[in-house]
């Protein structure tokens, strides 16, 4: 006679998001994002050539260096474009723009995506439109900034 081994069951599903009971408020902890991850999708969005692509992957990877550095990573609503340009101050002018205008677009893909909280996302890119010396790095910033204003109700 074998005996029947009953195997052990449980209700626990990882990673499976839990339904907040009615009337309570979870606040959840702000999303990490990965750098390459964010360019890559942007680049995907954007049907983004070699060349463009790999400047998206530098900022990326830069931004994400520093906040890492600041005891932030993945953070990109931490982000200080005055203190990231600083630490880039070794690259030449085309390339200091370069890394802007691939910053905004980083920044503006998370914010539409829901990846970064609007404010913060177009605080950033309203500091990168006065930091920059280009013309359609500006005109980009000020274009973006502007679809993250909030609607009026």
């Amino acid at each position: 006679m074998t005996k029947k081994r009953r195997r052990f069951r449980s209700r626990f599903i990882p990673f499976r998001k839990r339904r907040p009971s009615a009337g309570i408020t979870v606040e959840l902890a702000p999303q990490r994002i990965v750098a390459m991850t964010l360019a890559d999708e942007l680049a995907g969005a954007v049907s983004a050539d070699a060349t463009q692509r790999q400047d998206l992957v530098d900022a990326a990877l830069s931004v994400g260096q520093w906040l890492a550095d600041q005891g932030y990573p993945g953070r990109w609503d931490k982000v200080r474009p005055a203190a990231i340009l600083r630490c880039l101050d070794f690259l030449p002018d085309n390339e200091r723009e370069r890394f802007l205008f691939s910053f905004v677009g980083l920044l503006g893909h998370g914010a539409l995506t829901g990846q970064i909280p609007p404010l913060p996302a177009k605080q950033s890119i309203d500091e990168i439109s006065n930091l920059t010396c280009e013309e359609i790095v500006r005109a980009f910033a000020r274009t973006t900034a502007a679809q993250l204003q909030p609607l009026p109700s």
